[in-house]
């Protein structure tokens, strides 16, 4: 048994299925201590990870009617799970009898009481499932799953501020939530959720969390010049972060801004290699039609990881739109070979083999664009695959559907355009084009070399509607104050360190003002703080009741895991360099030294330790 949590720990879930089943064969439980309800109750997990429903469902009620026989302790829980594999295979009523039973049992079960309620969602009977779970939140308020199912609910009964409520209930109680809840339900009304989301902020523990959230959702709802700004304050707050740089890159190429977008991107590759940072700064290459440089990003792509098809499509692109259809070709052929399910790869070596007169192959490859890319949103590729096999109006209706997704996505109104283009449908073409200069479309360069635009490119009314827009970006570049981090030279920052026996590096630091000495390791995840002076911390008030999060499980030298506490540290200064909210594990051991680890090292730029001169050199 015990093997077998280790197998499910590690999701091999086919070993340990094998294992719980001998288990069950042998087990005695006044020998082992484990009750037969236990056994199968843990093989329901199993089948469970095998995605076989039908079976988990049927070993939870196998171990729901053996924990009742034995009045197993587990007996609630285990009747919940139950109750949650029948929803899995849709017996409703089943599930609705268990939950029942364990609301008979304990009236106050807030777990039955959510299951009840999700069985109600899944029946569409939404105003019922509102009132279940209101119920459930008057008895426990800090249930997440309970707001996670309540935005569901207010969602489909249009109560968009509802749902961005819950949503922000949900985000503050879970532990590990997916903000993605959140951000959906906040693109509904966005004026709300911010407003909402920056009060959180100011009353929240953890503000820098909730302005990343914020930077989040302008950047999901298309607001770039305010997600921008978010995400420099929070770098101005939290510090530098590869992924600070990316999300901003992304913000600049969407403003039009490419050459500030590469400055960022250059921040991430002056240190190391990086998948995204090279496809993303090869985009904005090939939007401002440089395209060998262009190239050499998405080989340095393809070098740091060649599984996925992505930085083939670009490069063969890339080609393509240089003359180059062999070479295009064979990065089609290469990105197919190694990752077939990324449609847009077979759209465009269908557009080659059209070019070279092979049409039964390029007909096969628009057949099979049009195969994998079955929803219709933003990237898809279907409605140009649709029209290069007659089917225009198919491909029209498939692209009305990406825009009433998001009717204000510049992007998606710039392919209607290009589609539109390609039928030869010149006033639509324009009107769509319009609108995508309307939206925020901004990328001149492309348009310059685009073959979409072959047909437009030459008419009066064409270079009035783009020398329009080219005269709007370049006055709102001349007065926006979105303040463009020019790319300067690092701060280097030199710090004295004592050098012990078995080669720890000391060096003094500060930790919320409090002077202290700190083993700066490389080989270390995590910082950590000794229970002592932590405690000490806590009582002379360098820590606060608010700094303490819950706790984390990690690795003794023993190789045995213990539970410590897990305190933020508003501030860390190392010399002059300064960390703000710095999460550390408490570690019960007191002799334990302060340890300063990878997961706040990697906040700053560069360390170097100068043995010779014994120097700790950060640059930053």
């Amino acid at each position: 048994m015990l093997r077998m949590r280790i197998y499910q720990n590690r999701e091999e879930f086919g070993k340990a299925l094998a294992d719980v089943n001998r288990a069950i064969k042998v087990n005695n439980p006044k020998k082992s201590g484990f009750e037969q309800s236990t056994l199968y109750w843990w093989q329901s997990y199993a089948y469970a990870g095998l995605d076989d429903d039908a079976k988990a469902a049927t070993a939870a009620g196998t171990a729901y009617r053996l924990a009742q026989k034995e009045k197993s302790e587990y007996l609630q829980v285990i009747a919940f799970d139950y109750g949650r594999a029948l929803y899995n295979i849709g017996e409703l009523d089943g599930s609705d009898a268990v939950f029942r039973k364990m609301l008979a049992e304990d009236e106050t079960d807030v777990g039955a009481m959510y299951g009840i309620a999700r069985n109600l969602v899944k029946r569409d009977r939404y105003d019922e499932a509102e009132q279940q779970i209101l119920a459930a939140i008057r008895v426990r308020d800090t249930y997440a799953p309970l707001y996670r199912l309540l935005i569901q609910v207010y969602d489909h009964k249009g109560d968009y501020n509802g749902a961005i409520d819950a949503a922000i209930a949900y985000v503050d109680k879970e532990s590990d939530p997916s903000w993605r809840l959140l951000i959906n339900a906040g693109k509904k009304n966005l004026n709300y959720a911010i407003a909402n989301m920056r009060a959180k902020m100011k009353s929240s523990e953890n503000p820098i969390y909730w302005r990343a959230l914020i930077a989040e959702l302008y950047y999901i709802a298309g607001k770039y010049e305010l997600a921008l700004k978010e995400n420099i304050k929070l770098e101005e707050e939290a510090g530098k972060d590869d992924r600070l740089y990316e999300r901003k890159a992304e913000c600049y190429r969407h403003l039009g801004m490419h050459e500030a977008a590469i400055a960022e991107l250059d921040q991430i590759l002056a240190k190391e290699g990086d998948w995204n940072a090279y496809c993303e700064r090869g985009i904005c290459y090939r939007l401002l039609g440089k395209f060998d440089q262009a190239i050499a990003d998405f080989t340095s792509a393809i070098e740091e990881d060649p599984r996925y098809a992505f930085p083939y499509y670009s490069r063969g692109w890339c080609h393509e739109l240089t003359g180059r259809n062999d070479l295009a070709l064979e990065d089609y052929n290469l990105g197919i070979d190694v990752d077939p399910d990324y449609p847009y790869i077979f759209l465009e070596r269908g557009l080659v083999l059209k070019k070279m007169r092979r049409f039964d192959e390029a007909r096969a490859d628009f057949e099979t664009a049009v195969a994998k890319d079955t929803v219709a949103t933003d990237g898809s590729s279907t409605h140009y695959a649709l029209h290069e096999l007659g089917r225009d109006e198919e491909a029209l209706a498939w692209m009305q559907k990406i825009i009433d997704e998001d009717p204000s996505d510049a992007g998606n109104w710039y392919d209607y355009a290009c589609l539109y283009g390609r039928m030869n449908r010149i006033e639509d073409a324009m009107n769509a084009l319009e609108k995508a200069f309307e939206c925020g479309y901004r990328n001149f360069g492309h348009l310059e070399y685009d073959y979409d635009m072959d047909i437009l490119r030459n008419l009066p009314s064409y270079k009035a509607l783009v020398a329009k827009y080219k005269a709007i970006h370049e006055e709102f570049l001349q007065k926006s104050d979105i303040p463009v981090v020019e790319k300067t030279e690092d701060t280097i920052s030199e710090i004295a360190f004592t050098r012990h026996v078995g080669g720890t590096v000391e060096v003094p630091c500060q930790i919320n003002g409090l002077p202290l000495q700190m083993i700066f390791d490389t080989g270390a995840s995590d910082v950590t703080i000794s229970s002592v002076e932590a405690n000490f911390m806590l009582k002379n008030r360098y820590l606060s009741d608010k700094d303490i999060k819950g706790k984390r499980y990690y690795q003794v030298a023993t190789g045995e895991l213990s539970a410590g506490a897990v305190i933020t540290l508003r501030e860390i200064m190392i010399g002059d360099v300064k960390l703000k909210d710095v999460e550390a594990s408490v570690v019960n051991n007191q002799r334990a030294p302060l340890l300063f680890g990878q997961s706040a090292m990697e906040r700053f730029g560069t360390i170097t330790i100068d043995n010779e001169n014994n120097k700790l050199i950060i640059k930053h």
